[in-house]
């Protein structure tokens, strides 16, 4: 009997009461948006979620490569750069490609008592503030705990990866970094920036050190501007853990050895200057005072919503067909050295046999290396060849705003100098339109020289999965033209340019979009300013009506670029907003102390 209810009372301990009100929104997910996934969590809490995608390639091994840590040398063995690769787990409705999930918000500490103590928190103002002087392992057990509490009480709302519903952890180092720069949503000069596009000021998006910002304490989530994925205070505020532990970096890779916990992000005594994206730095996980975790006041977590790699035989069985694919040699000469190698390992002592295997795998990822290069620079040579295509479609349509005036069929009267003008603006567009379609056959022609059909199609349509998230959906047919005509040129050159030139204004006609400003408009004509003889008398008949004369052409832009990352900067960087004071909540007021003692132990 004592035994039954000493478990019941331990279940009771491990899962606080379900039973309770919905919390406000106020405290959930202040900065509610579109996109957003909302579960609910146990005393009537609930925790937001952003979709991080990952835009590749469709087969089951393709992953996206970025470049995470710093280029500047000063980074050192904590922050150099790297090259890594990130890949989500699931796909949304309606959206192409795979995405993971990440907290919309650092975990709060209302959010963090409702799954941990036994007792249901009152949602508050002071429950709002990140969660914090907590250990690692305390945040471990909470993504436990959490993903036992929604897999009774709310399997069918969560993410599902081949009909295997999500769990929860903290992110990897690789996820966390992907999209505190801004992932997919930024164009890769604003990736590979210090910190994510900040137009109004690092103050509207980041709690740092100073009184002019975090004065010395944490905030509550939600009160500042959030990243270009949606995600609110991921720099700043409280520094965040990750899953791996700490590894040094070496140039160009992570050094063997497995230190200490990594915390990323920086934290509200990190100076102003000081914040980055790459920012990381290791702690003890354990206080060598007296041997307990460490726990610090400026240290809490985000989390992520995970799946298994093996969700099922089905899934298992196309990873293997794809690393038999990838392991497959493709070049020639790659192919000649493993038939070299083959030939060797027969009737070799097994020291020598092991030491081919090793050469053979080397060699293997070189080539995936290689490979993964080779891919890069088609995608960037697309996007190249679809900016030019888009802007020789925007100078055909100046053209098409300029030539009606030059006819004179919706003007009354035009002089001489305007209508040589409106022809040399006509002309200069046109050059143009024609230098940017040169660039283009170039890109195209040298497109069709390096890769075959599938693999144009197949990287156009991760470039534009990239455009959608970043906002410029219009790319689209300027890609698949771009990728058509690089294939037909790998099998029969290019088409003539008469031809070329109409396919690729088809296009410009297909991805629609406002005519230019820079072409003036013939049903808003401006009169003629007129100095009068003698005033005009109120008794004598109007006279004719003003000539009406419309103004000479703006002078064309400049030649646009082929720098397609400088495009899509421009394209991803969010509008400025009107300055605006941070909501006030309920009780809150900026003296709320956030420093609690340090607690020890469990």
């Amino acid at each position: 009997m004592m035994r039954r209810i000493a478990t019941l009372l331990a279940c009771l301990i491990a899962t606080p009461t379900l039973a309770q009100a919905p919390w406000s929104t106020d405290f959930t997910n202040p900065r509610a948006a579109d996109g957003d996934l909302v579960l609910p969590m146990p005393c009537g809490g609930a925790m937001a979620f952003r979709p991080v995608e990952t835009p590749a390639g469709p087969g089951a091994l393709d992953d996206r490569p970025v470049t995470l840590g710093t280029t500047d040398p000063a980074g050192g063995v904590a922050e150099f750069a790297r090259r890594e690769a990130v890949a989500g787990a699931f796909t949304q409705e309606g959206r192409d490609g795979a995405l993971y999930w990440i907290g919309k918000y650092e975990v709060t500490r209302d959010q963090y008592a409702a799954v941990m103590e036994p007792r249901c928190p009152t949602a508050s103002a002071a429950g709002r503030l990140p969660a914090a002087t907590l250990s690692w392992f305390d945040a471990v057990a909470f993504t436990q705990r959490y993903t036992t509490w929604l897999l009774r009480n709310a399997a069918a709302r969560l993410p599902q990866a081949d009909g295997t519903p999500a769990f929860v952890r903290l992110p990897t180092e690789e996820e966390w970094e992907y999209a505190a720069r801004g992932g997919a949503a930024v164009a890769e000069l604003d990736f590979l920036g210090r910190a994510f596009p900040m137009p109004e000021g690092t103050s509207r998006y980041a709690w740092f050190q100073g009184p002019r910002s975090a004065a010395g304490r944490a905030q509550p989530i939600g009160m500042l501007e959030p990243n270009p994925l949606g995600l609110h205070d991921i720099l700043g505020n409280v520094g965040e853990f990750v899953l791996e532990p700490f590894h040094a970096v070496r140039v160009g890779r992570m050094h063997g050895q497995a230190g200490g916990v990594v915390v990323k992000g920086g934290d509200f005594r990190t100076p102003e200057a000081a914040l980055r994206s790459s920012l990381r730095i290791e702690i003890p996980p354990y206080d060598t005072a007296d041997g307990q975790p460490t726990r610090l006041p400026t240290v809490g977590f985000r989390v992520v919503l995970a799946a298994t790699v093996s969700t099922s035989l089905r899934r298992v069985e196309a990873l293997n067909r794809a690393f038999e694919a990838e392991s497959r040699a493709t070049g020639t000469e790659a192919e000649n050295a493993r038939r070299q190698i083959a030939a060797l390992r027969e009737g070799a002592d097994p020291r020598l046999r092991q030491g081919l295997d090793r050469l053979e795998a080397g060699m293997m990822a070189a080539e995936r290396q290689r490979l993964e290069q080779e891919r890069a620079g088609i995608r960037a040579q697309l996007e190249g060849a679809a900016v030019l295509a888009r802007a020789a479609g925007q100078s055909q349509r100046r053209m098409d705003g300029i030539q009606p005036l030059l006819s004179g069929a919706d003007v009354v009267q035009s002089s001489p100098e305007m209508r040589r003008q409106w022809a040399t603006a006509l002309e200069q567009l046109r050059v143009e339109r024609e230098l940017a379609l040169d660039g283009y056959a170039r890109i195209v022609a040298d497109l069709g020289r390096s890769a075959d059909r599938a693999t144009l199609t197949t990287e156009a349509g991760v470039v534009a999965r990239e455009a959608e998230t970043r906002g410029v959906p219009e790319l689209r047919p300027y890609l698949d033209v771009a990728s058509r005509h690089a294939a037909d040129s790998r099998d029969r050159g290019l088409p003539p340019r008469d031809r070329l030139r109409e396919e690729v204004l088809a296009a410009a006609r297909a991805a629609g979009g406002p005519p230019s400003a820079a072409a003036p408009q013939p049903e808003q004509p401006r009169p003629v300013a007129v100095t009068p003889q003698a005033p005009p008398q109120p008794q004598q008949p109007p006279g004719p009506p003003p000539v009406a004369v419309l103004p000479p052409p703006a002078p064309p832009d400049p030649p646009p670029q082929a720098e397609s990352s400088s495009a899509g900067s421009r394209a991803s960087q969010p509008q400025p907003r009107p300055p605006a004071t941070p909501p006030r909540l309920p009780g809150y007021s900026p003296g709320i102390s956030v420093k609690p003692p340090i607690q020890r132990g469990w």
